[in-house]
């Protein structure tokens, strides 16, 4: 129950344009920052696990337009889409939002989004010793850094979401991903 309400004041207070924003939490009427970071693009995969299909696939596929027109979703965008902070450290939220909703909806379209995913990470993230955060999306300059969670988190969800149930070496349903 205390989930629910939670939810749905999420909902009422952070939902009020086409991208989820952050609000002060004594004044939710009030945005707390003129843009949305990359951070919040776990929140349709979460929405997928609550059973809430219909908005989650409505934000992601907001989250996917932007990362089409640039390659990868930059760390912060505004509300009209601006880009505020270019940099991508190769976050995994958005793959794990697509993998979530593969796996609730069975939609090719999520497999077609992970391939894109993908060869944007051959293409302009890749480098001899593996691969690169991108100092700027515009630009698609490096930066000289992977953080662990490039491996742990973003290739875990790509490999999870192009592998069939069958050739897993274990039940994944039987796990809660951290």
């Amino acid at each position: 129950d205390r989930w629910n309400t939670h939810y749905t004041a999420i909902m009422k207070y952070l939902n009020t344009g086409p991208l989820m924003t952050d609000v002060h939490m004594h004044r939710p009427t009030t945005n707390s920052k003129h843009f949305t970071d990359a951070l919040g693009a776990f929140w349709p995969g979460l929405q997928v696990l609550m059973g809430d299909l219909k908005p989650a696939i409505e934000q992601h596929e907001i989250l996917y337009q932007i990362t089409k027109k640039h390659h990868f979703l930059p760390e912060a965008i505004t509300s009209d889409f601006q880009v505020h902070w270019g940099q991508h450290f190769l976050r995994p939220e958005f793959v794990e939002s697509t993998y979530f909703l593969y796996k609730a909806t069975k939609d090719p379209h999520y497999l077609e989004v992970g391939k894109k995913v993908l060869k944007a990470l051959q293409k302009h993230a890749r480098v001899t010793c593996g691969y690169a955060a991108v100092k700027d999306v515009r630009t698609m300059k490096h930066e000289d850094r992977m953080d662990s969670f490039v491996l742990s988190e973003t290739f875990k969800y790509l490999y999870l979401l192009f592998s069939k149930d069958e050739e897993l070496f274990l039940d994944i349903n039987q796990f809660v991903f951290t």
